[in-house]
Formats: C-alpha cells, structure tokens, sequence
C-alpha cells in the first residue's frame, strides 16, 4: 500500500529514528517491523485532526468563494467557501468594511469583489488592492478607501445597489490564499510540529504495547526452567501506561497553548 503523503516535514524516518527510539516494533514470530505504511497512515492521522481540532491548514489552501457557482475550474481551487452578506454599515468609519474571514492565517488576498445577488456573479465592483487591509494572523480585513477615482466609483455602487441599509446576503466574494506554510513550519511552528508527532505516536502506542508484551505484563521462569508464569499487561497500554499518560498531557497542553497564541483567550459574558 503507498503511504499517504504527509502535510507537514515530518517523515516516516523522523518519527522511526527519533520518536520510536528504543521501542520493539517488531512482534514475536513476525519477519519484518511495523510497516512503515502503518506509521504513515497515523503520521496523517495526526495531522488530519490537528488541522480539525485547530481549524487550520497544515499547508497553502486556495480558497474561493462560490467557485462551484461561478463555474471555476476545480484545478484553480482547494477550498469551497460560501460569498460573505454585506451588512448595513460595515462601511462606517469605526468599521470600515471590517470582514472576518472564515480561514487564518491569510498568506494573501488574490481578490475582492461585489456581485448583487441574480446577476450571475458577475463583478459589479472590484476592490483595489491597494485598499485592503489585512491582519494575516487572525484573519481581520478592512476595506480602506485611498483613491478619489476609485472612491467615487464604489460610493456610487454601494448608493445604487446597497442604499436603504439593506443587507444583502452572500454579495461579497473574497479569493484568498490560507494556512501555514510548510517552509516556515519548523522556525515558526515547532511546537506544533512536536505535538503532532506526540499524537501520531499516541496513534500508534496500542500496537507498540502489543508487540511488546503480546498481551502480558510480566513473564518470568522458575530457577530450574520447569515452570513459568506470565500476568496479563497493567493499564490500558500495558508497561506503556505512564510514559503515554505524560505525552497525552503534553500534547494537551500544546495544542491549547496554541489555541490561545493564535486565536487569543476565550470568554462568556453573562
């Protein structure tokens, strides 16, 4: 079976050389070790629920809005995201077309554009780069109006098309690149890195444990070799069960530490 192509630079011999160091991976009676296909399919395991559990891209994601709708070659996108409502006054001055996009980091906007609903997504106003302004990490853009000709231009568009206060449902289309990128993922995401290696190794510790022990926990023969004992494995990963209860908790504590760098601290307002 051909392994699983990873998402991030860790490899099958990283996890091998350096997380698996010491541990017997190959069973009594077997020829060969634990497949390597095996350590790759919880490599992706891991690295499927990271990207889950943190609501992430382990890696560089096109990202379009409405693309199946408006016809886009499947080639020229990876994710399929719904066209963001325009509300009544995001374009006031304490706003200023303030947009929170569903997918962060932001690595660029590839374009922003105003299309009324029934016009068969045409563009009736493309943004100006130059106007748009971007928090990569949290993904916050805001639309900044700096050219007269351009400024008179949307001001009559959103007059004609937006005027009243209405709000218009699924009118603002944004195309945008997201997620971490691999090339930067060990300088500025090594702890992320660790815990997805702790995961994939909590992924694979029930057939470790197995291999090891076959089921016992300890195994011993009398002085005189005419008899033997064997007790069954304590805890749920026999002689295992500390060392994984310490990488479950680390590997807790990572991804919360995570969470709380990236997307900032929760709170309930009762």
């Amino acid at each position: 079976m051909a392994q699983l192509p990873g998402k991030t630079p860790i490899t099958v011999d990283d996890i091998l050389a350096e997380d698996l160091y010491g541990l017997p991976i190959r069973a009594r009676g077997e020829a060969g070790d634990l497949p390597p296909e095996r350590i790759a399919r919880a490599l992706r395991a891991a690295e499927d629920f990271y990207e889950r559990d943190l609501g992430i891209f382990l890696g560089l994601k096109r990202v379009k809005s409405d693309p199946i709708e408006r016809g886009l070659d499947p080639s020229t996108f990876d994710v399929a995201d719904p066209a963001y409502d325009y509300e009544s006054g995001m374009f006031t001055s304490d706003l200023w077309g303030r947009i929170d996009l569903n997918y962060r980091p932001v690595a660029q906007v590839d374009k922003l554009f105003f299309s009324y609903p029934g016009t068969g997504f045409t563009s009736l106003f493309d943004v100006p780069a130059s106007w748009i302004r971007l928090d990569r990490k949290f993904g916050d853009l805001k639309i900044v109006p700096n050219t007269g000709a351009a400024l008179l231009a949307m001001s009559g568009y959103l007059l004609s098309v937006f005027a009243g206060g209405r709000s218009v449902p699924r009118s603002i289309f944004i195309d945008y690149t997201a997620g971490l990128d691999p090339d930067k993922m060990e300088d500025d995401h090594a702890e992320l890195l660790e815990g997805i290696r702790m995961r994939t190794v909590l992924n694979l510790m029930p057939t470790i444990a197995a291999v090891r022990g076959g089921g016992a926990g300890s195994h011993s023969i009398s002085q005189d070799g005419q008899s033997q004992s064997e007790s069954f494995a304590q805890g749920k990963y026999g002689p295992y069960s500390g060392s994984v209860e310490l990488l479950k908790e680390r590997e807790t504590e990572i991804r919360s530490t995570w969470v709380r760098q990236e997307h900032g601290v929760p709170f309930v307002v009762c």
